[in-house]
């Protein structure tokens, strides 16, 4: 197994996935430090504060840490991959280096606002204080925590998420802002593994159960034997229509061929509603990779194959009522053509 597909550090914890609000901690490259120079921190913010279908809500920088707070209308895979990018272009801008700056792997946890972001959000532009950097967040350049005191807070920072939560009017927010930083003491978070027993988030249960019904997450509980069969179909019809046996496309040996085919494969269990977890376990692979796999398929695979597959796989409804007519118009026709021999019957 290719870890490397995996964008979240080694834990024994499932990570949710859909739009939300996310907490992100990015590592640089083999702990090696991701800015080299002061206007480099002055991107990472430009960059973040811009990515595709997300909104900025808070940042703390450190020479070799990245740690922001996120809302996204994508599931944050594409989001990190765009961090990662950009870093990558600055990086062989600057320095004429191709070599990637941000580590493979990083921190992802899915944040229930009401419980947790206002909390968040403070730990977060503590962090400084907490690693005896400055004496006052206030005074720590590289964080969002100037603007939440600040009247007219930029437009590309959502400060008013956290602040719907900490102040009951919207009347002067940054100065109940400025009080509860001077009056909070220091905040402990796990930002590693969050609060939840089994997923990565820092969330109640009620909300970890509302999100994975939202995003269909929870599917209708499928036998064993029903799993397995969908497993063998799905492997069968893409190793018919690629041309090779059910054997030669579970083969990890032919890696080329197998890394390029069985994301189809995941792909279809996909369209059956089955959860990441469960292809996952039936693919024998980890769950981010049968994300990062099915994200993929589209730019591997041509639409004409797609919509075949999918025909194949799992007919439309129009396909399956004109199907439905077709076979009723077939009965009637039977059912009409018996009524007429029998009343033109020699016999009669």
């Amino acid at each position: 197994m290719d870890n490397s597909t995996s964008a979240v550090a080694i834990n024994s914890k499932t990570p949710l996935h859909g739009p939300g609000v996310y907490y992100l901690g990015l590592k640089g490259t083999r702990n090696q430090a991701i800015f080299q120079s002061v206007f480099e921190y002055d991107y990472a913010i430009q960059r973040l504060s811009h990515l595709e279908g997300c909104t900025l809500l808070a940042y703390t920088l450190f020479d070799d840490e990245i740690h922001c707070v996120l809302y996204t209308e994508r599931d944050w895979p594409l989001v990190f991959d765009d961090i990662r990018e950009a870093f990558v272009q600055l990086n062989h801008k600057l320095w004429d280096s191709t070599k990637p700056v941000l580590s493979e792997h990083g921190t992802i946890l899915m944040v229930d606002e009401p419980a947790w972001l206002q909390d968040l959000v403070i730990h977060l532009h503590q962090l400084p204080v907490i690693r005896r950097l400055v004496a006052d967040p206030s005074v720590y350049a590289w964080s969002s925590d100037q603007y939440y005191r600040s009247h007219t807070p930029p437009s590309w920072l959502d400060t008013g998420r956290m602040l719907n939560f900490l102040c009951e009017t919207r009347h002067q927010r940054a100065q109940r802002y400025s009080a509860v930083m001077a009056q909070t003491d220091l905040i402990h978070i796990d930002l590693t593994h969050g609060t939840h027993p089994t997923y990565l988030a820092l969330a109640r249960e009620a909300f970890v159960e509302y999100h994975l019904r939202q995003t269909g997450v929870i599917a209708t509980p499928r036998s064993p034997e029903e799993l397995n069969r969908l497993k063998q179909d799905a492997l069968k019809l893409v190793a018919e229509r690629f041309d090779i046996t059910v054997e030669s496309l579970c083969d990890r040996l032919f890696r080329r061929q197998y890394q390029h085919l069985m994301p189809v494969v995941a792909w279809l269990l996909k369209q059956r509603d089955l959860c990441d977890e469960t292809i996952a376990k039936l693919l024998g692979e980890e769950e981010s990779s049968i994300l990062l796999w099915r994200r993929g398929v589209n730019a591997e695979h041509s639409p004409q194959l797609l919509e075949k597959l999918t025909q194949l796989w799992q007919p439309q409804i129009s396909v399956l009522q004109n199907a439905k007519t077709a076979e009723k118009i077939k009965s009637e026709s039977s059912l009409i053509k018996a009524n007429t021999t029998e009343v033109v019957s020699p016999d009669d």
